[in-house]
């Protein structure tokens, strides 16, 4: 079995290509069920942030996998393949691992060190299991990941005041304001992120919080917390002249946010500047409001070069976390390995131990004048002796490594032991059946 990893991130796509590739959970489980039903494909998991959308899949054909996969980053992106192509990468197994583990660390991300993705590629393997897609692979693959993310944070100071999003735009609107005392904040949605720039922005200083949600509710509970003012987004006509930052993270999958409104704000406020930051993929503020005089407007991209100026001091960190992450590797692809020749080391077994037994059969038609204990002295001569002869080629098997040589020592010993009549989905189903009787 080979793991893939497809997908793309803020380094190689834009926040237009992302917003158009999102995925609503609601949607996840659909998604990997039809993946699966692909013959290349025995496994898969979907990751679909802001910053990113990947899909991890197990197989025994990569080509073939990747290929399905681009399919599906083409059709609901609703583009041409090779439009899309340009911006996907694509791993196979060790480096498919590895980018996992650094994404779940936190090492791949917008904002090094951030600790929220962790808990979005949690959800990730929920959905996968939810959705009956996550095998024995994916199970161990997974468990993996959390333990060289764990890792990772606690022995090194990679998520050590670590910088987030949020706080990345608390620092554009100190670019704009300068001191943000007393100024008026209007979130967008109630959700982590909403809640995180609140913490920021009312630790520099501003006074009023405004909450807009779908919910009233989830609105009623966060702005309670920050002694603010709870309202539902239709109401957002009324409120908006009052913001002086608006940080938008709803979750909406159109803009929440039309020009025509904002214009209408902005002559209220006449001439006083209005700092916007969209931070959600899809983007909930349209575009084209930041043509509108007095009206600055960033989405998530924006917050890169932000972002860049907070790391440096970190990178020692970081450096030290993919030592653990290499070494967390290394382990996970240990198993694996043993894992591809598993059922061919039983087979291989099964075969001689049956070939033994006939010989064996053979033997004691001569051997009619022994007594129970020379034939017992036979019986463990001959297993002995099997042991002996096939232990160093089933060692080699053990340890294969995960490239082409590893697949034609598997094609040798399949023609040396006479089993290329045993068919790739028998061995497959046998090793199945063994891993979970372990």
């Amino acid at each position: 079995m080979r793991i893939c990893h497809i997908g793309l991130n803020h380094k190689t796509a834009p926040v237009e290509l992302r917003e158009r590739l999102a995925v609503q959970e609601s949607d996840i489980a659909e998604i990997l069920q039809q993946r699966i039903k692909h013959p290349a494909i025995r496994e898969a998991a979907l990751l679909s942030t802001c910053n990113r959308v990947e899909m991890t899949v197990v197989t025994h054909d990569p080509d073939a996998a990747i290929a399905a996969v681009h399919e599906w980053f083409a059709e609901k992106a609703q583009m041409g393949m090779e439009q899309v192509c340009e911006h996907l990468y694509s791993y196979t197994t060790d480096e498919a691992i590895r980018h996992l583990f650094c994404v779940a660390s936190g090492l791949d991300s917008l904002v090094l060190g951030e600790p929220q993705i962790l808990g979005q590629v949690k959800n990730s393997y929920e959905h996968a299991l939810t959705s009956a897609t996550a095998g024995h692979v994916l199970h161990r693959l997974y468990q993996s990941t959390f333990a060289a993310a764990k890792r990772a944070r606690s022995e090194t100071g990679i998520g050590k005041q670590a910088v987030n999003i949020s706080s990345c735009a608390v620092e554009l609107a100190r670019h704009i304001f300068g001191d943000l005392a007393g100024k008026t904040v209007l979130l967008m949605g109630a959700g982590e992120m909403a809640e995180l720039a609140a913490r920021h922005l009312r630790g520099n200083g501003c006074s009023d919080i405004l909450v807009a949600n779908r919910t009233l509710e989830r609105a009623q509970n966060l702005a309670m917390e920050f002694e603010g003012h709870a309202l539902t987004l239709d109401q957002l006509p009324d409120y908006l002249d009052a913001a002086d930052i608006v940080l938008s993270s709803t979750g909406a999958s159109t803009f929440v946010l039309l020009p025509e409104t904002v214009k209408t704000a902005m002559k209220k406020r006449r001439g006083r500047p209005m700092f916007l930051v969209d931070i959600a993929v899809p983007r909930d503020i349209d575009p084209r409001i930041g043509d509108i005089d007095g009206a600055y407007l960033y989405d998530i991209d924006d917050l890169q070069q932000v972002v860049q100026g907070n790391v440096e001091h970190r990178q020692q960190e970081a450096e030290l976390a993919r030592e653990i992450i290499e070494e967390e590797a290394i382990t996970f692809l240990s198993w694996l390995k043993s894992l591809e020749s598993v059922p061919l080391i039983r087979t291989i077994q099964q075969q001689m131990e049956l070939r033994r037994q006939e010989e064996m059969e053979k033997a004691l038609r001569y051997l009619k004048d022994f007594d129970d204990a020379q034939i017992d002295a036979v019986e463990r001569f001959s297993k002995a002796l099997m042991k002996r002869y096939m232990h160093p080629t089933l060692q080699t098997l053990k340890s294969l490594p995960d490239d082409i040589e590893g697949d034609l020592l598997m094609g040798a010993a399949k023609r040396l032991f006479d089993l290329e009549s045993t068919s790739p989905t028998l061995l497959h189903t046998k090793g199945k059946n063994e891993q979970s009787s372990g």
